[in-house]
């Protein structure tokens, strides 16, 4: 069962911070930290995009994230599994746990195929966030996005993959892309996925994670509302919320709450974004035609 009332109230607390005009976000990955753009040019139709991610945020879902997803010159891709611990042997033998998922964001309302706004100036070049997304659905993204490093990516535009937010200042992501990467679909008995394949390594060998996150400007914005309230968790003065401790809080409280719940994304779910040709033919073989994973 997905998040239902516990969200609305969480959107609710929130709509008052995001109505204040563009958030920026600071992830702080194991090897640096990148900032990202909330809505960069104000567009009114990313709405439910923004909340998506102050929700998620607010929830701690990204803690402790790994970063799976390195493909060279395509995309970098956070936000579809959570880990223990950095370890490589430490790895599940059955892959790693799902993110927790809030309802995924809604494009296209009436389900025939085309997003409801004009996407006129949002288009997948370097340095843009858009939402993973299952196989053909436009409506399926929530916690899982990817960071696109190539401007060749407008092709993902006509295919339901919005752009929400932009990355700043690349040099982390760079520096991830840079690290050596390592094919572990074969030991968690998932042979070519491409959830797996490109895990990056940091120099010691240990996974890259997320270790936090928080909302860095404007300064005034505070989480607190309804829902934290409910929750007994108080955010500091700046808005960020409490470390890990206060995220696992935040998160565990919403699992087992009555009205609503964070729940894994299905791990069979696969995503409509195809590779470019190059990276495609590279992969036809593996039984898949080369898409974004969403978890």
């Amino acid at each position: 069962m997905r998040l239902s009332l516990v969200k609305k109230l969480l959107v609710c607390s929130l709509l008052l911070v995001s109505s204040a005009g563009a958030q920026t976000v600071r992830f702080n990955t194991s090897v640096g930290a990148f900032d990202m753009l909330l809505n960069p040019t104000n567009n009114s139709n990313l709405q439910a995009h923004v909340d998506n991610m102050l929700a998620n945020i607010a929830a701690g879902v990204y803690h402790f994230n790994v970063v799976n997803r390195a493909a060279e010159g395509f995309v970098l891709q956070i936000g579809s599994f959570k880990t223990d611990s950095t370890q490589l042997p430490e790895v599940p033998v059955n892959g790693f746990d799902a993110t927790d998922a809030f309802d995924p964001v809604i494009v296209d309302s009436d389900n025939d195929g085309q997003v409801d706004f004009s996407t006129t100036g949002l288009t997948n070049t370097r340095g843009t966030v858009s939402l993973a997304l299952s196989a053909g659905n436009a409506n399926s993204g929530s916690a899982s996005f990817f960071i696109n490093l190539a401007d060749s990516n407008t092709f993902l535009d006509s295919q339901g993959f919005v752009p929400f937010a932009r990355i700043a200042d690349m040099a982390t992501v760079d520096r991830i892309m840079a690290l050596t990467q390592t094919d572990l679909s074969a030991s968690v008995g998932q042979n070519g996925s491409l959830a797996y394949i490109d895990v990056p390594l940091t120099a010691d060998g240990n996974l890259v994670v997320v270790e936090s996150v928080g909302v860095i400007s404007p300064s005034s914005v505070s989480f607190k509302g309804p829902l934290l309230n409910a929750l007994g968790i108080t955010p500091p003065a700046n808005g960020v919320p409490q470390s890990a401790a206060a995220a696992s809080a935040a998160t565990s409280a919403l699992v087992s709450g009555s009205s609503g719940s964070l729940v894994s994304a299905a791990v069979s779910s696969s995503a409509a974004v195809p590779e470019p040709s190059t990276v495609l033919l590279a992969v036809l073989g593996l039984g898949t035609l080369g898409m974004l994973r969403r978890r």
